[in-house]
This record gives C-alpha cells, sequence and structure tokens, in this order.
C-alpha cells in the first residue's frame, strides 16, 4: 500500500524495459521483506535509552552529522534499535470521502541497518535482475548507480496501542476515504496478533533510507527518512564515545533469553564457524552517563512536552545539550606532516554536551536558589523597598 501511494524511498523493481513504477509493488514489497528478514536474522540488538533519545533528537535537530558517512561507525555491521522515544514523526493530510481533512501522525520509534553494495544490486532469485530506484531532488524516482556502497536503512513505527495518550477516537489511517480511528486500529490488531501468532509484530514497516558511504548529509534534511536518519547517525557517534574526555554512554548487556536457550543458540554458533551467536538473546542497553544525565525535573518537562508523536519539545535553555565537533586523530600528521588534505589520517567527529542550548526566547534553568528582586514602592511621598522571592 506504502508503495502504491509513492510513500516510499528506496524501491527494487525488475530491471526490464518500459516498467511502470504501479505494475510491480507487490513484488517490489516482497523484495523489500525478503531483504528486512535477511538483515533482521544477523542484526545485533540494541535499546536506546529515554536520556540518550533525548540527547541524539536535540543534536540532530541542531546539526545533522557534519563529518562524511562512514560505516566504521555502525557498531555493528548488521543491527536492530529500538527507542525509548520517537526519534521524530510523519506527518501528513489525507482527503476523506466527504470532502475533509485529516492529520496523521506517526511516530517512528525504531530502526534496522545493513551494509549496501554490489550484492543488492545483482540478482535475487534466477528470474529477474534488480534495478534500484531512490527519489532525485526533485521527488523524481532515478536509478541508483551500480557502483554504490551505502549503509541501508528500514525504519519502524509504533502501533497505536504503543502510542501513549493516544486518544480512542484519534485517527491514525485512512482506508478507501474513511478515517480509522485508533480505538478500531487496536482492535483489529489486538484479532490479527491471535489468528496470526506467528505473523504478529509490535513494529510495523515504514520507510527505507540509504546513506551513501563517502557522502554528507544535508545541512537541513528534508522531513522523513534521511531527517529521522542523522538521528540514527547521531546515536551511533553516541555509542562510540564510551571512553576518554567525551566519555557519554554506558552501554550494559542484558540476557534476555533463558540459559537453556542461550547454550543453544552459542552451540548453533560455534558448529557454524560464524562466531558469536546473533540470536543470543543478548540486547545491549545504551543510555547517558550519571553524569551527562538532565535533572529528573527538566527530563519530565522535556516527555510532558512531546504528544508521542512528535520530537521533543524543548521548553527552556539548559547546560547540558550537545554540540558536534571534530577531533583530529592524528594531530603529528596533520601539522608537522601538513597532511591537510587528510590524505593519510582521518578527523572524527565527537559530541560535546558543554553548551547551552535551547530556544532563545526561553529561560535558562539551572541548579536551583533563591532570586530576591528589589522595587522601589510607588507611592507619594515614600521610598522603601520591597522584596520577592523567585525559587530559580
Amino acid at each position: 500500500m506504502a508503495i502504491r501511494q509513492g510513500g516510499w524511498s528506496v524501491l527494487p523493481v525488475p530491471d526490464v524495459p518500459a516498467l511502470r513504477e504501479l505494475d510491480c509493488a507487490d513484488w517490489s514489497a516482497n523484495v523489500l521483506a525478503s531483504q528486512e528478514s535477511l538483515r533482521l536474522e544477523e542484526a545485533r540488538t540494541y535499546s536506546f535509552g529515554s536520556n540518550a533519545t533525548g540527547m541524539a533528537v536535540a543534536a540532530a535537530a541542531g546539526s545533522p552529522p557534519k563529518e562524511r558517512i562512514t560505516a566504521s561507525r555502525l557498531p555493528s555491521p548488521s543491527g536492530f534499535i529500538v527507542f525509548a522515544d520517537p526519534i521524530g514523526h510523519h506527518s501528513e493530510q489525507l482527503r476523506t470521502s466527504d470532502g475533509g481533512t485529516v492529520e496523521l501522525h506517526t511516530p517512528i520509534v525504531a530502526a534496522s541497518w545493513s551494509l549496501w553494495d554490489r550484492e543488492q544490486m545483482e540478482h535475487l532469485g534466477p528470474e529477474h535482475s534488480i534495478a534500484w530506484l531512490a527519489r532525485d531532488q526533485a521527488g523524481e524516482p532515478a536509478r541508483l548507480p551500480k557502483t554504490m556502497r551505502a549503509i541501508w536503512v528500514t525504519f519502524y513505527a509504533a502501533r497505536p496501542g504503543d502510542i501513549p495518550d493516544l486518544p480512542d477516537d484519534a485517527p491514525v489511517a485512512m482506508t478507501d476515504g474513511i478515517p480509522v480511528t485508533a480505538a478500531r486500529a487496536r482492535a483489529r490488531d489486538a484479532m490479527f496478533s491471535r489468528q496470526y501468532t506467528d505473523l504478529w509484530g509490535p513494529l510495523r514497516w515504514h520507510d527505507e533510507a540509504l546513506l551513501p558511504i563517502g557522502e554528507q548529509f544535508e545541512a537541513q534534511p528534508q522531513p522523513g527518512a534521511h531527517d529521522w536518519a542523522s538521528v540514527l547517525y547521531t546515536a551511533w557517534q553516541m555509542m562510540q564515545q564510551q571512553t576518554g574526555e567525551t566519555h557519554l554512554v554506558d552501554i550494559k548487556r542484558h540476557n534476555v533469553l533463558p540459559p537453556a536457550a542461550r547454550k543453544k543458540a552459542k552451540a548453533k554458533a560455534r558448529q557454524s564457524g560464524l562466531g558469536p551467536a546473533v540470536g543470543d538473546g543478548v540486547v545491549h542497553v545504551v543510555d547517558l552517563t550519571a553524569a551527562r544525565r538532565p535533572a529528573k525535573a527538566q527530563a519530565d518537562r522535556d516527555a510532558a512536552a512531546s504528544d508521542g508523536r512528535r520530537k521533543v519539545e524543548w521548553k527552556f535553555r539548559w547546560k547540558v545539550p550537545p554540540y558536534r565537533r571534530m577531533t583530529c586523530l592524528n594531530p603529528r600528521l596533520h601539522h608537522d606532516m601538513r597532511d591537510t588534505d587528510l590524505e593519510h589520517h582521518e578527523h572524527r567527529e565527537d559530541l560535546i554536551p558543554w553548551a547551552t542550548k535551547g530556544p532563545k526566547d526561553k529561560p535558562l534553568r539551572t541548579g536551583g536558589g533563591t532570586t530576591y528582586t528589589f522595587d522601589v514602592a510607588d507611592a507619594p511621598g515614600i521610598h522603601s523597598f520591597n522584596a520577592d522571592a523567585h525559587s530559580a
């Protein structure tokens, strides 16, 4: 349905002459689903905490990553990550059958990734060669070059039952011009999950994106997949800052499978010779270090400002949100050997949470205390001071 409605960013089509986009929606969806399945089978699993999610969103909103996209930022060649809060949303205005309009909000809460190379450009089975399409700057379908190397990302949306405080009458989808309410969607999901336990999942596919290796994010990414990708890439950057002066996050391993299942998965991995088991039930839980976390009251205010469908709305300025800094990994080569073109060394982008961020017209939240404001009483012949105490 998304492909037929034009809601795609990356699209596979059979590489045959004179093929129109709408002729192959089922075929394209099947290819995307099969590739997604293979990617998830090999994926390491990550859980991104609420504080870390808020920082990634704030950093990407202030500035998308400025370094060139590189596969070395990936925490694993294939992965799946779930965010504690939405990293963005897809919003669209749809016309109903009675002539009205309905605005739908879809929160993006998870993503998977893998490396993209010539294997995706060649044959998938003996029947057809694949041509991959993306949208050009004008929004028109254009073929991707066969020499392209990229990071392939799939984004997932939350189902209505997992969106906090979503009213039952809120529209969440459209069918034949008739809005589908959250209550109806929840009932449909419950029925489907009972009938098709092997097909049911709490997340649903929403869009794909390709991040070409060696290129850079736009200064202002277009709303949608590439905007969410800038947040995801920022999360990868944060996950590499585990040591040194820019230490940002702690990553803890949690076993979510029972011991017998873990033992079976490890034995299967040894027999296959593929190294550590992928399906070993280990979830890597990521969140800001205690020293980097905002005060609980500040975090609660930000959570209240977000309706679970849009990005976090910052209601004040605070002292910890991040900025980006390029760090030279070999100063001697850069300065002494004059490798200013970075031919023999590289720079890494770090996130530094040491600035005052937030809208300029919002108050600055500090660590507390009392401010006394003195004023002169406005009365003829009387000159005295009134003091009012204000809690900061």
